[in-house]
């Protein structure tokens, strides 16, 4: 790895399992073989030749990424390492995640620096293109918040769907600032559209981000971008293909920015189902997470992947005392909570007692105390 000139080009990752040891404390030395075993075949399974890897000592593996950059093969080993990590550790492990570029081979030792495992990629910069600056959410112009566009989707033999998408700004509650962007889209009567008219209401949504992708590169972008995507067309092979040949042209920024918001998971879904899907888009985004209506729906997604956030979209409820139980089922496993569409009269203290982390709202989040009665379906006990 060292003398083929990889590490040189910033393409060898130790990757370690450290947080897992830790978690087992005595019990470490009786499951060691089996989570190695484990780690190795995903490692075969995502590493094939011309890359490589091996294990250097009791917590850490290697890896030389030859097929990709360097800012790929760091995603790639990320994503891997981040897969491990969830998986023995049971929960999403975002911030367990240490990846470290092996700079040298000295003394003996792997000379290694950490980075930043969910880094941005670097902009390339040339003599006669300088790059552009880094532009965070409040800066951009003109602004991406409020833009709306309205398409119309037709299919073979069905009625055309009207689709109405709009830019809002996600606030993160801790520390009152624009977060992310959301594409929130409408549909008329969502549940009873066909499998053909679900899939020709995604390609409309991509077709919305595209340009999106296209300012986010010329305009040197560092924020995210939540963009939702059906669970009943990421499913099926075709249709999913489809998707993905779709972007194809900006898949590098598909998962440098896009947050994948994956919808209409219902409790009806073949068991592993759900987290077999995830599995698949996870390469392709920055992040995933999952949309959320019934608590039953939600404990069995957030049990088949570790998806890192959940949205709960107040419009799509059978009833407002549902709120508070889908957010208590949603922390168990993740602990960045969406609220879209909430009820109105909810002050931010009480969004953040009940558990929510993220707002999807037009203006910023500053709304009077309501009734202390209003509260209560909210608040965990």
């Amino acid at each position: 790895m060292i003398e083929a000139g990889l590490a040189a080009q910033g393409r060898v990752f130790a990757l370690s399992l450290e947080p897992v040891k830790l978690l087992l404390g005595d019990r470490w030395e009786a499951r060691r073989d089996h989570i190695w075993d484990a780690a190795e075949r995903t490692l075969e399974r995502r590493l094939p030749p011309p890359d490589v890897f091996m294990r250097v000592d009791d917590i850490t593996f290697v890896a030389a990424v030859a097929s990709r950059d360097a800012y790929d093969g760091q995603v790639l080993c990320a994503d891997i390492l981040r897969g491990l990590l969830s998986f023995f550790l049971g929960r999403n492990a975002d911030d367990d995640v240490v990846l470290k570029r092996v700079a040298s081979l000295d003394g003996g030792g792997l000379q290694c620096v950490q980075i930043d495992p969910f880094a941005p990629r670097p902009p390339t910069s040339s003599q006669d293109t300088p790059p552009a600056p880094s532009r965070g959410p409040e800066d951009w112009t003109p602004p991406l918040a409020g833009r709306r566009h309205m398409a119309l989707v037709q299919t073979a033999s069905l009625e055309p769907v009207e689709v109405a998408f709009e830019i809002v700004p996600v606030w993160r509650l801790d520390t009152e600032s624009i977060g992310a962007f959301r594409i929130a889209r409408d549909v008329a009567n969502p549940a009873a559209l066909s499998p053909a008219q679900l899939e020709a209401v995604d390609r409309a949504t991509v077709d919305f981000l595209l340009p999106l992708l296209d300012e986010y590169r010329r305009e040197g972008g560092v924020f995210a971008l939540i963009a939702p995507l059906s669970f009943s067309a990421l499913a099926l092979g075709r249709t999913r293909l489809s998707l993905i040949q779709q972007w194809a042209p900006v898949a590098d920024l598909m998962r440098q920015a896009v947050i994948l918001e994956m919808q209409d998971v219902d409790a009806g879904v073949p068991t592993g189902r759900t987290g077999e899907t995830a599995a698949m888009m996870a390469p392709f985004f920055r992040g995933l997470m999952v949309g959320i209506d019934t608590v039953t729906a939600a404990a069995k997604a957030l049990s088949e992947y570790p998806f890192s956030g959940a949205v709960v979209d107040g419009d799509r409820l059978s009833a407002p005392t549902l709120l508070g139980r889908l957010i208590r089922a949603a922390r168990k496993a993740t602990r960045n909570i969406l609220l879209v569409n909430g009820p109105p009269g909810l002050d931010e203290e009480s969004l953040r007692r009940a558990g929510v982390t993220h707002v999807a709202a037009a203006e910023e989040v500053s709304i009077p105390v309501p009734d202390p009665l209003r509260p209560d379906a909210l608040v965990p006990a």
